[in-house]
């Protein structure tokens, strides 16, 4: 691989040790923000490699959904079928500061991997589950996916409308669960050095994602003996449409409010009593944005983000994602890399969530080929390479 992983271990999390059974997205993400900070994160995966290696776009045999979630990492392939290839997976997981997985409720206990069972020998483990909905329960045996999690929530018929729901087109849910993971982990890691021991962590899709996207439309079920109210707010996601393009802009504090009014030559709104307190304006939204549209027709997103900036009023373009990788800011930022491979040339992935000072996230990395690191790392585990040769033969290891 262009990478030899001389680069892992690096970071912020270079002392930790993270053993990951993961696959899809959940775990995945979770194990690269772990990597990504510099933890050394050893996937594992069957002989024939995880599902994502063939989920397309595949370009000269890889994956870009696997690129997108496996960086930084290095790849075993196991049997665990086999006697040789569980024995593998348990010297590491003896070794390792995290089990990091994301399988069916109840199948690391039928392999005699739950936490009570690893935890004797390694008492300091912190164990990961991501599951869809739990680990009890009604619904722990079902198969829970993004798109059900999202419709469970009750935010559809908002992306929506109650007659027409609609799902966001991404998988958040399961990238939300694998950020909500990585952060319990750490929170772990840290009580572990504050002198604790281990630990369970259950993570599950359906409490992360309702964490991170309801508490701004539960404000009224918030107080449950509170009368009813009128709707606190209408849309605050409104576009202005102009000859090349569109804009998404808010406008909420006093200051915002008039400079506003007076960038656009629209001094009479500030007379308007919908628009003389923040509440009035988040619930009038609609209208006020509207009124500044009105005063842009014929303009172009230039001509008009030019008036904003000066002013320094909260708008910005509706990118594509092109235009998001144009974006003079992104690329100040270095919201992404690109470098060469030898495997499938020129990549680019997206930048680590923050950029550290001391100990930088280093993003140019490619995921890894299944099993590149096998035979690295049962040597790390003190087999030799007679034995190896042997494991490989019998199909135990690849």
């Amino acid at each position: 691989m262009t990478d030899d992983g001389s680069r892992l271990g690096k970071g912020a999390l270079a002392s930790i040790r993270v053993v990951e059974l993961g696959t899809m997205v959940a775990a995945p993400i979770c194990g690269q923000l772990l990597a990504d900070l510099g933890a050394d994160v050893i996937k594992i995966e069957p002989l024939g490699g995880e599902v994502m290696r063939v989920i397309p776009p595949v370009y000269k045999g890889v994956s870009a959904a696997f690129a997108q979630w496996n960086r930084n990492k290095r790849s075993i392939a196991l049997n665990l079928k086999s006697a040789e290839g569980m024995a593998v997976l348990r010297g590491l997981l003896a070794r390792a500061d995290i089990f990091l997985q994301n399988m069916r409720v109840g199948a690391v206990e039928a392999m005699g991997l739950d936490h009570a069972s690893l935890a004797v020998d390694n008492p300091g483990l912190i164990s990961v589950q991501i599951t869809g909905y739990g680990t009890d329960g009604p619904y722990r045996d079902q198969p829970g996916y993004d798109m059900m999690v999202q419709g469970l929530t009750g935010f559809m018929p908002i992306q929506g409308t109650p007659e027409r729901p609609r799902a966001i087109r991404s998988v958040q849910a399961d990238k939300v669960a694998g950020y909500s993971a990585a952060l319990a982990a750490l929170a772990a890691v840290i009580h572990r050095r504050a002198g604790g021991g281990g630990q369970k962590i259950d993570a599950t899709i359906l409490d992360s994602y309702a964490s991170f996207m309801l508490p701004d439309h539960i404000y009224t079920r918030s107080f449950v003996d509170a009368p009813p109210e009128a709707p606190f707010t209408a849309d605050i996601y409104n576009l202005i449409h102009l000859r090349d393009g569109k804009i998404i802009g808010y406008l909420l504090t006093q200051d915002q409010f008039e400079e506003a009014c007076r960038a656009f030559g629209r001094e009479d709104l500030m007379r308007d009593e919908r628009y003389s307190t923040p509440g009035g304006r988040n619930v009038h939204q609609p209208e006020l944005i509207g009124e500044i549209a009105a005063t842009c027709q014929g303009k172009t997103v230039a001509e008009v983000l030019a008036i904003t900036r000066a002013h320094r009023l909260p708008f910005a373009p509706v990118n594509d994602i092109d235009g998001y990788f144009d974006d003079p800011q992104v690329r100040h930022n270095g919201g992404f890399v690109e470098f060469e491979t030898e495997e499938v040339g020129p990549v680019r992935l997206l930048n680590g969530i923050a950029r550290l000072a001391e100990t930088p996230i280093n993003a140019r990395s490619l995921a890894p080929a299944l099993g590149a690191h096998t035979d690295a790392i049962l040597a790390e585990l003190g087999y030799p390479a007679g034995r190896i040769a042997e494991m490989r033969g019998s199909r135990s290891v690849g």
